[in-house]
């Protein structure tokens, strides 16, 4: 797949998968486990809005199922 044919110019979501955190000097925070983006300029796409609730994201910003990314670890 290509990512720029797929995605240019619209909005997705990505979801990190369960019980993501990230440290930091004041200790340990839970992120939200989706994440999502929408297009700025012709290349690029920022982080919108984070949650834990992918139904309500993808209502919101009108994204359909095949623009959720999922992350795969191995």
């Amino acid at each position: 797949m290509d990512w720029q044919e797929a995605f240019s110019g619209k909005c997705f979501i990505s979801d990190l998968g369960s019980e993501q955190s990230v440290e930091s000097d004041s200790g340990s925070t839970l992120l939200s486990r989706y994440a999502a983006w929408a297009p700025i300029g012709s290349k690029n796409h920022r982080i919108v809005e984070i949650s834990d609730d992918l139904q309500t994201l993808m209502e919101k910003y009108a994204i359909p199922q095949d623009r959720v990314c999922i992350l795969i670890r191995t």
